[in-house]
């Protein structure tokens, strides 16, 4: 029997349809019956249409194969899908975090970039639907403590081909977790707290707590610290230390100083020459009265003196001058002028009265004061002295019992330029150091080319340990600071204290630890950011300065800033917020005293716009310096215009460490992504 042509699946089944296969018989030619056996023996001696046969046989394995083939396939990528889903929305709940769990709002965030990432109906599957009364898909806490969000999603897909064998749906699942995944951390915080945090973001007054900048600041913080936590408390676990500095055109550090080595202060050497400090100031200067003073009263009649008569009397007679035309010094034995010795005697004339009696009669009297021995002009107190007169320059005054005043067991210090008519050289206020500095030598003629650190630009030295009086700090005393006119120079507030790297277990309870666990900060984070106080103008170069000090791991507190928990590297952060422009004045004194008498930063009489393009300059060589550490800088300008400016730009480790906030909620949101950042958030299933 001839073969004949090709068949297709579709044509065998066909042919079944047809009776092509009612019976071997058919396929035989014969009309009888046989047994099993024997159709199975003659379809092996005959294999003429066999294919027929075995096709049909083979059709129904072949459709559950290639079924099973797409469905698993599609079931495979909705599997993937759904998974990529989970993870989405897990990482997005984890990043929305500013707490120590989520929130409502957390939660759907999350749920939003699920649902982004897998429309309800993805694949042929079927609606999401709540299991054992759970919703689904759902996004919740991880286990207590870890600050981890964990999603699960489930669903079922409904089958293409093998329903035809009796399956309907297959049951899809999976499940996910983030988390910050932090090692060793040190984060810096310089914060601006200048006068105008005391403003809305749009730069208006505000007299609502809730509306200040500085409000926003302090609830910046808060988040940043939900957000990045701390370490893992294990005794070789990860660390993660905060510190802060706070400044304006001040920065507070003189107890941290004080604490850690004394001899890094003027007046805390212990030698007379160390422990002085040269202030534009004033000196007193005192008369020692002569002895066996006799005191007499001498009068003329000034009628018919030249000009004008009271003036003969004043000016003249009473400082015993010549008198024309009607007397001179002579007339009476005496020497011209005042004081004079004369005789064995020493004299001072004064005038002491003057009465009209008549056109004619015009009485003066004069003082008349004679010693045995003179008065004595000095510049040192002694017993009997009595002041004379203020001089104003610079001035040189022990410092070493003000320093020690920074500790509260420690006496206060007296003021040495007392009261405006002292009695003695004891009679004046006392006053304590809050801590406030005056920046050690430096170079005045940077300039805005400038574009290295000079050598002997000592207080752009992050590292350099005091070594000599040019190299230590000096305590700012603004009760002793004078201009030459006998004001009082116009001062600048101190700000809060800045605050070395510590570990915080908590916010709001804990105290700050160093990396051997022991107590540097005694009250907790929470308080001591709520105590931050808008004041002063804005220095960022002194801010950028000592916020780098305090985290230098090659500095002053070089031990401490490397010491970790489990002997890993640690990656070092700087994050420096300022609300405005650099706004220090040549005029005031301040950290690098009173320029306009001092001259440390630039030429004596040079303006202010002069002076901040110089304090400008000196920004950009500190931020230079930092990131040649290895530190990473982040900026956040906080004002009312989304660009930030361009040295703030230049100062961030990259344009992507830069951020403009012009609202409290931006600020809190450059705060919390910064800190996300840092923390390393990613999936840990």
């Amino acid at each position: 029997m001839p073969v004949g042509p090709p068949l297709t699946l579709f044509r065998v089944l066909g042919m079944f349809e047809l009776g092509y296969f009612r019976g071997p018989e058919r396929m035989l030619g014969r009309k009888h019956g046989y047994s099993a056996a024997a159709l199975l023996k003659a379809l092996r001696s005959n294999t003429a249409g066999n294919v027929y046969a075995m096709a049909a046989a083979a059709l129904f394995p072949i459709a559950a194969i290639i079924g099973g083939g797409v469905d698993i396939g599609r079931a495979y990528m909705a599997q993937a899908r759904l998974q990529q889903a989970c993870d989405a929305g897990a990482l997005a709940g984890r990043r929305a975090m500013t707490g120590a769990t989520m929130s409502s709002a957390d939660a759907a965030e999350a749920r939003k970039f699920f649902d982004f990432n897998f429309p309800e109906g993805s694949f042929d599957t079927d609606a999401f639907a709540k299991v054992n009364g759970v919703d689904n898909p759902r996004f919740v806490d991880g286990p207590s403590g870890d600050k981890s969000v964990k999603g699960y999603a489930q669903t079922t897909l409904n089958t293409s081909i093998m329903k035809i064998f009796g399956y309907q749906k297959m049951k899809l699942k999976v499940d996910c977790t983030s988390r910050l995944d932090i090692g060793n951390v040190d984060v810096m915080m310089v914060l601006d707290v200048t006068g105008s945090m005391n403003w809305k973001p749009d730069g208006s007054w505000t007299s609502t707590e809730s509306e200040k900048r500085i409000t926003g600041l302090k609830d910046a913080v808060e988040d940043f610290y939900n957000i990045l936590g701390t370490g893992d408390n294990s005794s070789n676990g990860s660390q993660i230390r905060y510190g802060f500095m706070p400044y304006n055109a001040m920065i507070n550090v003189g107890e941290t100083l004080y604490d850690e080595n004394p001899s890094w202060l003027v007046g805390g050497v212990g030698t007379t020459s160390d422990d002085e400090w040269n202030y534009q100031t004033r000196r007193a200067h005192w008369i020692v009265p002569g002895t066996n003073k006799v005191t007499t009263y001498e009068q003329i009649n000034v009628a018919g003196a030249s000009g004008n008569d009271r003036n003969a009397c004043e000016d003249d007679f009473g400082q015993n001058r010549t008198t024309p035309p009607i007397w001179n010094p002579g007339d009476s034995g005496y020497g011209n002028g005042t004081p004079l010795t004369q005789n064995g005697y020493y004299y001072e004339f004064s005038y002491y009265s003057y009465r009209r009696y008549s056109s004619n009669y015009k009485l003066c009297t004069r003082k008349v004061e004679r010693y045995d021995s003179p008065p004595v002009k000095t510049t040192t107190w002694q017993p009997g002295a009595v002041f004379d007169f203020w001089e104003y320059d610079e001035f040189d005054h022990d410092v070493s019992a003000y320093v020690k005043s920074i500790k509260s067991g420690n006496p206060s210090a007296l003021r040495p330029t007392l009261y405006n008519n002292p009695a003695d050289d004891t009679d004046g206020p006392n006053d304590r150091w809050n801590g406030c500095i005056e920046e050690r030598d430096t170079y005045s003629n940077i300039t805005s080319t400038t574009n290295a650190i000079p050598a002997n630009a000592y207080d752009l030295d992050i590292d350099l340990i005091p070594n000599s009086k040019a190299t230590r700090w000096r305590p700012y005393w603004d009760g002793v600071e004078y201009t030459r006119n006998g004001s009082s120079a116009s001062d600048s507030t101190c700000p809060a204290k800045g605050r070395r790297l510590a570990e915080y277990a908590s916010y709001d309870s804990d105290p700050g630890l160093n990396s051997a666990g022991n107590t540097i900060y005694s009250g907790n984070l929470k308080t001591y950011i709520n105590s931050l106080s808008p004041s002063g103008n804005t220095n960022h170069t002194i801010g950028m300065i000592w916020g780098a000090r305090f985290l230098s791991p090659s500095g002053l507190f070089a031990t401490e800033n490397t010491t970790t928990k489990n002997g890993f590297n640690i990656a070092r952060h700087l994050i420096f917020m300022t609300d405005g422009d650099l706004n220090v004045f040549p005029y005031r004194y301040n950290v690098y005293g009173y320029n306009d008498l001092d001259g440390r930063l630039a030429p004596t009489g040079t303006n202010q716009s002069g002076y901040e393009a110089i304090q400008a300059q000196r920004f950009q060589l500190m931020c230079s310096a930092v990131k040649a550490q290895g530190i990473t800088v982040w900026v956040i300008q906080f004002t009312n215009s989304s660009t930030i400016q361009q040295n703030l730009l230049n100062c961030a480790s990259s344009a992507d460490h830069a951020a403009a906030a012009t609202s409290n909620a931006a600020l809190q949101a450059a705060f919390g992504d910064i800190a996300k950042t840092i923390g390393g958030l990613r999936l840990s299933k």
